[in-house]
């Protein structure tokens, strides 16, 4: 089963992929139709996301859990804070990704240091 955290990374992903636009105007509250190159950025991010999601959910070890924060997502973040101090027109926008690319990747620390301790990813759900 999948955990939480990259369910929802996946699903995150996949919205982003297939309505890059919508998600666009919602993260950033505004309501001008992104350019084709907003649409295709949302798109390429939305698949990292997937992408990601898979991997980590196929092999949810520490260590994969530690690299898809540490590298994937700091990387992310760092990359869209600098755009968003570097490009006024963009500077919301990238802000906004840098925030929630920082937010998965704390998460994915803290399921990283819970494993690595040795508790249980998620409470497995009971039936009844």
């Amino acid at each position: 089963m999948m955990e939480p955290l990259e369910t929802t990374r996946g699903a995150y992903g996949l919205c982003q992929l297939a309505f890059p636009a919508p998600v666009f105007r919602l993260a950033v509250r505004q309501q001008p139709e992104p350019d084709a190159r907003v649409r295709a950025v949302m798109r390429i991010l939305g698949a990292r996301h997937l992408i990601q999601a898979i991997v980590v959910g196929a092999v949810p070890t520490s260590g994969a859990l530690r690299v898809g924060a540490g590298v994937v997502d700091l990387l992310h973040s760092v990359s869209m804070a600098a755009l968003a101090l570097a490009d006024r027109r963009r500077r919301r926008a990238a802000a906004v990704d840098a925030v929630i690319a920082g937010l998965f990747g704390g998460m994915e620390f803290a399921v990283a240091s819970r494993r690595k301790r040795g508790a249980p990813a998620a409470a497995p759900r009971r039936r009844g």
